[in-house]
């Protein structure tokens, strides 16, 4: 009965609602240590700041644009009134990518993030806000609707139709809230946490030294000892005192000491937990200094797995949100979107990069002067002309050649 009241007891704990995450604390019963783990102390485990780090760094870097497809290719539009709040500045005092990079941060540390849209008299977006979690309180759906509970800026709750706040969120239990990351990475986050305390606990506490200064023989004066250990100490210990010669105090020899820290265990441990943490958020290992666990034969193919199993998705995300409450239907329809610019990703070496572009010139998809704007050369007259190999046939020619060719 007690081993179940005690089960019990460990389930409760982990039940409650998303905004009460942060108020739970891990008992020293689950650490291991007198001092207790909260997760307003996951900042500090550095490789939770270097996933997080590195997540809002690489969307942030991505511009942000309003795209047209008119039937004939997708374009940029630069003439739509959001392109520049959306590719430039989302308010007066906030970049494009200080926008991404803080809705990113919020997004992976706490589950969610939000932005206000802020319209004109007509309904059109005149900018984007930003909104710190703890300000969005509650949410309810009400006649078919979503609405928020928001603190403004007296401390006073607003209720606030979701289609003028934008949520960024990734897992989500009911489709409505994104589940905080931290609260899955817990108890690894816990061992990080007091791995590192244990160690910088050690260091700060002199870190014992493994040799020791025993006396031969028995019945030592304890005085006369120590103080012959304070001249030694004095005139061999330091840097600037090595490969001096040694001369021991009498009656006495230097042991080595049997420490049993467990140095190597805790160290093994936190590389586990970097591991755990990075393949929650997604972060391929070498990212966050395990360079053993890449499998790849060079860092492009790594960043491109990267870019498909974890930044699209995330993109995805955001575009969906994007558009649904800053398009029309009707806009979606007609092919009008919301996309970061992936190929700003695109990282290769120059000889590459040169292949890849005769390779769309000689497609016709570009002419000489796109690639020398590209390249930031000048361009020439006759540049602008599209061309390719004249040997370049289609299946109907060849067949057709096929058919009228003469017997032998």
């Amino acid at each position: 009965m007690a081993f179940n009241n005690f089960i019990s007891s460990l389930k409760n704990m982990w039940v409650g609602r998303y905004d009460d995450y942060n108020d739970y604390v891990i008992p020293s019963l689950i650490t291991g240590t007198g001092i207790p783990f909260d997760l307003t102390n996951a900042e500090k485990v550095a490789t939770v700041y270097t996933c997080i780090k590195i997540l809002s760094e690489t969307l942030s870097r991505m511009p942000l644009n309003v795209y047209t497809d008119g039937g004939e290719g997708r374009t940029v539009d630069k003439e739509d009134y959001r392109y520049p709040i959306l590719h430039y500045q989302p308010n007066n005092w906030t970049s494009q990518q200080t926008f991404i990079s803080a809705l990113e941060f919020w997004r992976n540390l706490k589950g969610n993030s939000f932005a206000k849209i802020n319209r004109d008299s007509v309904g059109k977006v005149e900018s984007l806000v930003l909104i710190p979690p703890s300000k969005i309180k509650d949410y309810k759906i009400t006649g078919n609707e979503l609405y928020y509970t928001v603190l403004n800026d007296l401390g006073e709750e607003e209720i606030t139709n979701a289609s003028e706040i934008l949520h960024f969120k990734g897992l989500t239990r009911d489709g409505i809230w994104g589940i905080n990351p931290l609260e899955a990475l817990r108890l690894n986050l816990s061992a990080s946490y007091q791995g590192i305390m244990a160690i910088d606990s050690f260091y700060r506490n002199n870190a014992m030294s493994p040799k020791a200064i025993k006396s031969t023989v028995s019945g030592a004066n304890q005085k006369a000892m120590l103080e012959a250990l304070e001249e030694f100490n004095r005139k061999y210990v330091g840097a600037l005192k090595a490969g001096t010669m040694v001369t021991l105090p009498p009656n006495s020899e230097i042991i080595d000491m049997a420490l049993n820290f467990a140095d190597a265990e805790i160290l093994g441990t936190m590389k586990f937990n970097t591991q755990i943490i990075a393949a929650l958020y997604g972060v391929p290992a070498w990212m966050v200094g395990i360079l053993e666990q890449t499998k790849f034969a060079s860092v492009e193919t790594s960043a491109l797995e990267f870019k498909s199993t974890t930044l699209s998705a995330i993109g995805r995300m955001y575009r969906q949100e994007f558009e649904s409450k800053l398009l029309t239907t009707q806009e979606r329809m007609d092919g009008v979107s919301i996309e970061f610019n992936w190929a700003a990703l695109v990282e290769l070496d120059s000889k590459t990069r040169i292949e890849n572009l005769r390779t769309l010139q000689g497609m016709g998809v570009v002419t000489p002067n796109d690639v020398a704007k590209l390249e930031g050369y000048p361009t020439f007259d006759s540049g602008d002309v599209h061309t390719m190999p004249g040997n370049y046939v289609t299946v109907d020619q060849i067949g057709s050649k096929t058919s009228t060719s003469p017997k032998p």
